[in-house]
């Protein structure tokens, strides 16, 4: 994703906007700056234009790495279909989870969020992801057995109420 970026920034556009923003900076600046008195002045003013585009680069990296990351923590995940032969939950690729990433499985009931299972993400496709089931909590099968019989018929309701979370739970 870095890199992804660092290519948007550094495209043709990117810096011809840079070159235009320290360009102008600078051209400001020389209206105070004689150039003529002192050699180290123009040594100074060259790597100031450098440390210029590098902080400039920097800035606008960090910007884009954070609108990303917000922008993937803000959506949820949608469960389309759950395949009870292969433990297999069907979910629109949002672009939130990455391939073999451990995830963890909970069920919305009463607004609380109960572990359901644990898995990680086996494939990829372009408008879903597959998730595997590694394995159901006993905890959550014994106490709340219509909703897990629920899931298991891909009851629409029971699959809105499954939420994925991008990290493991911890199981004591």
């Amino acid at each position: 994703m870095i890199k992804q970026k660092l290519e948007e920034i550094l495209s043709l556009n990117g810096i011809s906007i840079l070159i235009g923003i320290v360009g102008g900076i600078f051209g400001i600046l020389s209206i105070f700056i004689d150039w003529n008195t002192q050699l180290s002045i123009k040594w100074f003013a060259v790597l100031w234009i450098i440390y210029s585009f590098i902080l400039i680069i920097s800035l606008k990296l960090t910007f884009d790495i954070y609108m990303s990351h917000k922008i993937r923590t803000a959506k949820d995940n949608k469960v389309i279909q759950f395949s009870s032969a292969d433990l297999l939950l069907l979910v629109e690729n949002n672009n939130n989870l990455e391939y073999s990433q451990s995830v963890s499985i909970f069920y919305i009931k009463n607004n609380f969020q109960l572990l359901l299972a644990s898995g990680y993400v086996q494939n990829i496709q372009d408008k879903f992801v597959q998730v595997k089931i590694i394995n159901f909590d006993d905890g959550f099968i014994n106490s709340y057995r219509d909703d897990y019989e629920r899931i298991l018929n891909n009851d629409n309701n029971a699959l809105i109420s499954i939420l994925i979370k991008n990290y493991i739970s911890y199981n004591g």
